[in-house]
């Protein structure tokens, strides 16, 4: 124990707390049982090649997760605004055939107000 407290640190690491010290002597001797007993988990290695590649590509794999997601998201919200641009433009096309439909009608009603009209004066 005193070993591994004493043990120098490299740079860019922390020093390794009393805690991990006792955590990683006694998770040694797989027949004691203190750590568990007490609800502590041993702690690994924090020098470890293999965790820190486990960390990495965990961290990779959140990583891509979020970015999927937000693609997803983007996706769906491109999918959504394409829709109501073509309900919108339907409806643009709809009340466009309205207003010549209305215009026609107006125009067949200014024709015959004229006739009735020109009927009155000249009478």
């Amino acid at each position: 124990m005193e070993a591994l407290r004493a043990a120098p640190v490299a740079e860019g690491e922390t020093v390794v707390s009393s805690v991990q010290v006792v955590s990683q002597t006694l998770s040694k001797n797989s027949s004691n049982s203190f750590l568990k007993n007490v609800g502590i988990k041993p702690v690994a290695s924090s020098n470890s090649a293999a965790s820190k590649e486990e960390l990495r590509e965990q961290l990779a794999a959140e990583a891509k997760a979020a970015v999927q997601d937000e693609i997803d998201e983007l996706k769906k919200r491109t999918e959504e605004a394409e829709e109501k641009m073509e309900r919108t433009q339907r409806e643009m096309e709809d009340m466009k055939k309205l207003a010549e439909a209305n215009q026609k009608a107006m125009e067949e009603n200014n024709a015959l107000l004229k006739r009735i009209l020109s009927l009155n004066s000249s009478t």
